[in-house]
């Protein structure tokens, strides 16, 4: 339950960053809960195996999936800001007869 309240405020700001730069947020968005889950996942399959080498416990799983989720947050908050903002070309001014 943590970790949805968690991944709604990190989704919140990585909007909040695209949006000051002039893009829209559901993109990234997406991306963050992508990276968040597909992170976790691979986080969990690494600590499986590493429980599975050192004969440990399913907390080394839990732990690792938690760092690997970290890992995908910090990573599209990263993307978020380093996009460039949008800038809007001004148009010629009109020509001036006289």
């Amino acid at each position: 339950m943590l970790e949805i309240i968690l991944l709604v405020f990190l989704t919140r700001h990585v909007g909040e960053i695209v949006q000051a730069k002039g893009r829209r947020g559901g993109w990234y968005k997406l991306m963050t809960v992508l990276l968040w889950l597909g992170c976790e996942i691979v986080g969990a399959f690494i600590g499986g195996i590493v429980a599975a080498v050192s004969h440990s416990g399913t907390l080394v799983i839990y732990v690792f999936a938690l760092v690997g989720a970290a890992v995908g947050a910090g990573i599209s908050v990263l993307v978020a800001r380093s996009v460039p903002p949008l800038t809007y070309e001004q148009p010629p001014a009109p020509p001036t007869f006289g």
